[in-house]
């Protein structure tokens, strides 16, 4: 497992001209190799290797004196990302690249930061990055004494900022290890589900509730002061550029704000559960809609469910997501599924007769769902007539995605509509985990 540290960088002057000089021969670096790539199709229809590209480079720069100021392992590092680029678009997962702009933001990265090239000094307070020189760092956080550093990432933040990030390399027990599902059987003593929404960010099956923070729609006043000053700029100069940075900051100042409030959420929810249940939100295609858009993208719902899947990792807690279908529909005492619009807050269940909240409601739907995937066991009831919970076939729990049209949606069982309204519930058989 790899835990990564990220720490804020004060360089003098001579050293923040060495990383800037760095930044751009990393972005002409990237220009030539994709301009390279393109000339080689266009003229001879031939492609170009990430092995072939960095044969040139090895001439390059000893001819180019700019290009040798980059550290050698970073230059190829660039070709790297030319090279995962590529192949993210042959498989359909992103546009074609494109080429940079001049920018003082980016980043450079040390791949192999243990052959001596990044020395962390936590006494001196002080991080050696070669061809740079000793930087005055704030170690904010102890680093891991028995583990490998691998990986060093300089970037500079719109705010004028410098951080260096530390990837190292722990050791951890074996996993992977095929075991049968009743060996895996055990009890969730705080277990928990989490609702993800747009009025409250998030809704745990407890009845707790965190409101949404809305930064950037708090922030918009601002943004448009600063967006409406850049426009008048003239296009080139050197006011254009100072408020085109001044917007940047802005943005980038939200972007920690929220990130902030969701690491503090995590923590909590890892601090005090053992066992959360998340939806598996589809976020590329809910963004479709034009007018939730920017309320979905600002609630930052990936970010949260990643941070605390790795938090939870490190404590030994249980991270699964569950489909999201119908879970605001669907009552968590009988199962019987309601035809409710999505601005209704308050339904009463056409089968039980109850009256429920439909935040906290599918917060538990999500917590028995979750429960039956991973085929774990609670002390305590979800709701009242909670049926017994049965394992399901499951992939490895913090890796698992689901297809688009799968009927696995109640609870782990196949739901079947009867006349009555209420689903039919059909356990399945018994099959081995993956861990």
């Amino acid at each position: 497992m790899r835990a990564a540290f990220r720490f804020r960088l004060y360089p003098s002057r001579k050293q923040e001209v060495r990383m800037l000089r760095a930044l751009e021969a990393a972005r002409k670096l990237w220009n030539d190799a994709l301009g390279h790539r393109k000339q080689r199709w266009n003229e001879k229809r031939l492609p170009t290797s990430y092995v072939q590209q960095c044969s040139i480079l090895t001439a390059q720069r000893r001819a180019d004196p700019e290009l040798a100021e980059l550290y050698a392992q970073s230059a190829q590092e660039v070709l790297h990302r030319l090279d995962k680029a590529f192949k993210s678009f042959f498989e359909h997962r992103a546009c074609y690249p494109r080429f940079k702009k001049f920018r003082q933001t980016g980043s450079f990265t040390y791949p192999q930061a243990y052959n001596g090239s990044v020395k962390p000094d936590i006494v001196r307070k002080r991080l050696f990055v070669s061809k740079i020189g000793n930087l005055r760092v704030v170690f904010h956080r102890p680093l891991p004494r028995a583990s490998l550093l691998k990986t060093c990432t300089v970037s500079r933040e719109p705010n004028w900022m410098w951080f260096a990030s530390l990837v190292f390399e722990e050791v951890v027990p074996l996993q992977d290890v095929i075991l049968p599902a009743s060996a895996f059987i055990r009890s969730a003593k705080s277990p928990i589900g989490v609702d993800l929404g747009l009025l409250s960010l998030i809704t745990t099956s407890d009845g707790a509730r965190v409101e949404h923070p809305r930064f950037l729609r708090k922030a918009e006043r601002r943004l448009k002061y600063l967006q409406s000053a850049l426009s008048n700029k003239k296009k080139g100069s050197k006011n254009r550029f100072r408020a085109r940075q001044r917007v940047a900051s802005q943005h980038s100042k939200v972007r920690r704000q929220r990130l902030d409030f969701n690491h503090k959420i995590s923590t909590k929810l890892v601090r005090e559960h053992d066992f959360i249940a998340f939806e598996d939100l589809r976020v590329r295609n809910m963004i479709q809609n034009a007018k939730l858009a920017k309320s979905i993208q600002d609630a930052g719902w990936g970010q949260l469910v990643t941070l605390t899947e790795y938090k939870a990792m490190m404590a030994g807690s249980l991270v699964v997501k569950v489909p999201a279908a119908y879970s605001t529909k669907e009552c968590h005492h009988c199962g019987t599924l309601n035809k409710v619009a999505l601005s209704v807050r308050e339904f009463v269940c056409s089968g039980c007769g109850r009256t429920l909240q439909r935040d906290p409601n599918a917060a538990c739907v999500v917590l028995k769902r979750g429960l039956a995937i991973a085929g774990l066991t609670t002390a305590a009831k979800v709701g009242q007539d909670m049926p017994e919970l049965k394992p399901v076939e499951t992939r490895p729990l913090l890796l698992r995605t689901y297809g688009g049209a799968s009927q696995v949606c109640e609870a782990g069982t196949i739901c079947v509509a009867t006349d009555a309204g209420s689903p039919r519930v059909q356990p399945r058989e018994d099959v081995t985990l993956i861990l």
